[in-house]
């Protein structure tokens, strides 16, 4: 039996350097619209970024972490692993501008692109033309429309905010979505964002708050590419499914298979070119392969897909994937604790899956 009550202090010690740690906020250039303008201008030949100042000490945050002593169990190996994840997200904050650094530390986190996902994804943006639907929904019935999804699910602590960011964002340590106030919308969209942003990362964020143990809650260590999987391929099944959006992953997988091969950021925006996308598009996808030095992980929403449409096929067991953010990988374990009654059985799963 696993003994609860010895991860307790493990799991809060954890969680509160986890929600200091947060590498997509710190790695955001500050001066990305001017940068750009030079760029496609001709006038520089890869721009140069800057970044927010910490608002926290690395080594202090390292110091804490290395401080966690984890039980040696098969629940203590996924805090041990998630205890080196928030590390080496610190080391890639702490090292920002560090090509070298970076890259090793994201890529020990999230892995490389295989030869066979690069292919795919070529292939796929040989296929999929690039045409893109009509952008006529405001951002309020966007807005309305999340909140209304909440509201089915009966999640009334959750809020829905406009943001400047242009990527809807949930951000599940805050139990905040927010929506970019000047953007407008495919009419698919109203839909879409709904399965991707509640019905994906809002239920199992909200069924790992419901777990005795927070980790479950902000992601078990590899989660991420199950998580976005699921997005896609729900996306797919509930007629909601956006060429746009596959291209763009294709595409993202490109971008980071660039960083990895070495090439510098004019060279991935001209090999992200040749695929027929246009400035905007390459600029946007080469920033975020290159930010902060490196930070290699868009590979993963396209990888998750092919996985999670594996698993629908193979095992197809989704109410034990909703328990909270955890990977395909981690259900074995999961079964066990769901077994010994460590863990819950998910309360909140999507009206969309059988």
């Amino acid at each position: 039996m696993t003994d609860l009550q010895a991860f307790n202090s493990v799991d809060e010690a954890l969680m509160d350097s986890a929600k200091i740690v947060k590498p997509l906020y710190y790695i955001e250039p500050v001066n990305g619209e001017y940068q750009k303008e030079e760029f496609l201008a001709g006038r520089k030949q890869n721009p140069c970024f800057l970044y927010k100042d910490l608002e926290y000490d690395p080594k202090k945050v390292a110091q804490r972490l290395e401080s966690i002593e984890i039980p040696d169990d098969e629940l203590g190996e996924i805090f041990e692993r998630k205890k080196r994840d928030v590390l080496l997200e610190n080391t890639i904050i702490a090292n920002r501008g560090d090509e070298d650094k970076v890259r090793e530390a994201t890529s020990m986190i999230h892995g490389v692109p295989s030869e066979q996902l690069v292919a795919y994804a070529d292939e796929l943006l040989r296929e999929i033309p690039n045409t893109e639907a009509d952008k006529v929904e405001p951002a309020e019935k966007i807005k309305i429309g999340l909140e209304d999804a909440l509201c089915e699910y009966g999640l009334k602590d959750w809020v829905v905010e406009f943001s400047d960011k242009r990527l809807t964002t949930v951000y599940h340590a805050e139990k905040k979505i927010t929506v970019c106030r000047d953007r407008k919308f495919a009419k698919i969209d109203t839909e879409r964002l709904k399965v991707h942003e509640v019905g994906v990362h809002v239920l199992r964020a909200e069924n790992g708050y419901e777990q005795s143990l927070k980790i479950f809650a902000l992601g078990l260590p590899g989660y991420l590419p199950t998580e976005e999987g699921l997005t896609s391929y729900f996306e797919e099944i509930t007629g909601n499914k956006n060429e746009e959006t596959m291209r763009d992953y294709a595409a993202r997988v490109i971008a980071v298979d660039s960083v990895c091969q070495g090439l510098n950021f004019r060279e991935t925006f001209d090999r992200l070119k040749g695929y027929d996308l246009t400035d905007d598009q390459a600029w946007n996808l080469s920033v975020r392969a290159h930010r902060g030095g490196g930070y290699i992980k868009d590979h993963v929403y396209l990888d998750g897909y092919i996985r999670v449409k594996e698993f629908a096929e193979k095992d197809g067991d989704f109410d034990t994937l909703y328990v909270g953010k955890i990977g395909i990988g981690d259900l074995q374990l999961v079964r066990k604790l769901l077994h010994e009654g460590v863990l819950r059985e998910a309360k909140y799963k999507p009206r969309f899956v059988k």
